[in-house]
């Protein structure tokens, strides 16, 4: 409320003024009628009326340049952080640095060259996204044969948690560009057997049970990637200062950790990890997509490598699907 109360007071105080000067031309140049008509009936023209006459003239021939710019306002803009006001080739900006809001005068040619269009995109990625996560045996999440029972997943329990560093952009016009930034992927993937995994002495992803009597009543495999996603983003404008954003791109990831967990009772509740590699592949890659409005998005990442090692593992690739939120709008 502050910010649009100066933004109204500094378009007031431009406005105004060029008002006030087109109003002083105006009795100018009644003035200068009214020579005109006393020099006609006159035999000869008194020479103070003659010096009187010149410089009104040279007043309405010659005025004030910078009034003369501030009669049209040409631009106002709001790009959340700072209201931009351009009038002739002259730009007030106010900028709101909490609990502070700053005034800026500056040439409009100044403006334009820090406040490019392409400096202006702003893409939406960065923030936290909360998903589910599953893989199939063929890649878009297709599955051509079932996969193997110790691998059935509880889908409603297998989750996944994205922290995505800030953005860095690179506009190619003020609603077009490439957005990228570094993250952490964590995943759970929520057995729905009586059983977890490991690899067995011939280096082979296998099933593992429990002792006869105990049920888990917890098994997953959980693990950490740091990524890299690319993504071209178009954002639609749908009012003055929000917008419509669509997004796809390529994502790129490195294993960090990864790690089983079962709980089970067996004279009171038991906990057992396994920390191991379990032949996932350390690097993978895959495409991204996402869609929203504002900061909020809905997202979706298919990777296109498999999740484990070839020949070492069962052929599966990985997908989640989720919901954004990002902080750098």
């Amino acid at each position: 409320m502050k910010r649009i109360l100066l933004t109204l007071t500094v378009i007031l105080a431009l406005v105004i003024p060029a008002q006030a000067q087109e109003k002083e031309k105006e009795e100018k140049l009644n003035q200068l009628e009214k020579l005109e008509q006393q020099a006609e009936t006159a035999t000869l023209p008194d020479t103070a009326v003659l010096e009187e006459e010149i410089a009104i003239m040279t007043e309405i021939e010659d005025p004030d340049p910078e009034m003369s710019e501030a009669e049209e306002i040409i631009d106002l803009e709001d790009t959340g952080d700072e209201t931009v006001i351009r009038i002739g080739n002259k730009a007030v900006k106010i900028i709101s640095e909490d609990p502070d809001t700053k005034i800026v005068f500056e040439n409009c040619e100044e403006t334009n060259k820090t406040k490019s269009p392409g400096r202006r995109f702003k893409g939406h990625l960065g923030g936290f996204e909360f998903g589910y996560n599953n893989y199939s045996t063929d890649k878009w999440g297709q599955n051509s044969y079932p996969v193997d029972g110790y691998l059935d997943l509880n889908t409603a329990k297998s989750t996944s948690f994205n922290f995505i560093m800030p953005a860095v952009n690179l506009g190619i016009s003020r609603h077009f560009g490439l957005v990228t930034a570094l993250g952490l992927n964590f995943n759970n993937y929520r057995f729905e057997g009586n059983n977890s995994i490991a690899v067995d002495g011939g280096g082979i992803v296998t099933p593992v049970y429990p002792p006869e009597g105990i049920q888990y009543d917890k098994s997953k495999l959980a693990t950490v990637y740091g990524v890299l996603p690319v993504i071209l983003e178009a954002q639609i404008p749908v009012s003055y200062s929000n917008t419509i954003n669509l997004g796809a791109g390529v994502i790129g990831a490195v294993k960090l950790g990864s790690h089983t967990k079962v709980v089970y009772y067996d004279d009171g509740k038991q906990k057992d990890k396994n920390r191991s590699d379990f032949n996932l592949n350390v690097l993978r890659w895959g495409v991204t997509a996402r869609a929203g409005y504002e900061m909020v998005q809905v997202y979706g990442t298919c990777y296109l490598s498999q999740m484990f090692e070839k020949g070492k593992g069962p052929e599966l690739y990985p997908f989640e699907v989720g919901v954004a939120l990002t902080f750098n709008d």
